[in-house]
């Protein structure tokens, strides 16, 4: 079957997102990363602030009528390297009017200036604060490739200290394994356009530096996965990441958790970021709405 039309534009901004030539430096490739993702504007009626969390900048985006006790804590992919709040708040948008909630944009610091466990440290912290400062049932967490990995080690960092948790957590084509160990890094390596074996290992080389791949706060599909929130993982059958999401739903319901994979056919990475065009990334995003708690 041909591919739709809509998702071969999804993967054209893909490929056409990052400089061409091999030499270009991490500001231009930030820029370029942000720049491919600002192509899509936040409607007019959306409302944005910051607000500042345990010291961690926060954007927060809210589409009209949604809660603003209810939040839905959300970590922005990029492989720790790349990524902005503001380059995510039409996505932020498009999650705040599917499930009602205000979504809260943390602006983690990023690899390699700020190399593991900081982007976990400030995931942890805002986490915190939300619960601390919305009360957990009016929580969510969630994220996307890497900000997926990210949302899942920062719980299990609150889960080990005790402390409140929120009431559920969505990722999308979660990055969980650095040491890139699962079968789909190779075997999806054809269809997919914007992760490869490749940017797996480069990504690893400027966040961990040198750090064990395996540890669970960098890759934690070797994390213990119990006595998490309720967890959605969405992820597409031909990206490279897939059997991340596989193995972070075995090991959550292996632990006695609940865990739901829910994956897309022949769809691109994190194809969410693309709803105002594509149905698929509609769909993904009223599937999450349907899986938090309604807002208070």
């Amino acid at each position: 079957m041909a591919r739709s039309e809509a998702l071969a534009r999804a993967e054209r901004v893909y490929l056409d997102g990052f400089p061409s030539k091999e030499d270009a430096g991490l500001d231009e490739l930030r820029a370029q990363y942000d720049a491919m993702l600002l192509q899509f504007p936040l409607p007019a009626d959306a409302v944005v602030g910051d607000v500042d969390a345990a010291g961690v900048r926060i954007r927060t985006v809210a589409a009209p009528g949604a809660a603003a006790g209810s939040v839905l804590v959300w970590f922005h992919g990029g492989g720790y390297v790349l990524g902005s709040p503001e380059g995510f708040s039409e996505l932020g948008y498009a999650l705040s009017r599917a499930t009602g909630r205000t979504v809260l944009l943390p602006d983690y610091r990023l690899a390699p200036e700020h190399k593991f466990p900081a982007a976990v440290d400030d995931g942890t912290a805002t986490v915190e604060w939300a619960v601390a400062t919305y009360g957990a049932e009016n929580v969510a967490v969630g994220g996307d490739s890497a900000g997926g990995g990210l949302a899942v080690s920062a719980l299990t960092v609150l889960r080990d200290r005790g402390a409140a948790l929120p009431a559920a957590v969505a990722v999308v084509s979660p990055l969980a394994d650095f040491a890139a160990t699962g079968d789909s890094i190779d075997t999806n390596a054809d269809t997919d356009v914007a992760v490869s074996r490749g940017s797996i290992g480069n990504l690893a080389a400027g966040y961990l530096q040198g750090h064990d791949p395996n540890d669970p706060l960098a890759s934690p599909i070797h994390a213990k996965l119990g006595g998490l929130p309720p967890l959605l993982v969405l992820a597409s059958t031909t990206e490279v990441l897939v059997d991340d999401a596989r193995r972070l739903v075995s090991g959550a319901t292996e632990a006695g958790g609940t865990a739901t994979l829910s994956t897309y056919p022949d769809m691109c990475h994190v194809w969410p970021l693309f709803s105002s065009f594509l149905p698929e990334g509609r769909e993904a995003i009223d599937e999450i709405a349907r899986f938090l708690p309604s807002p208070r």
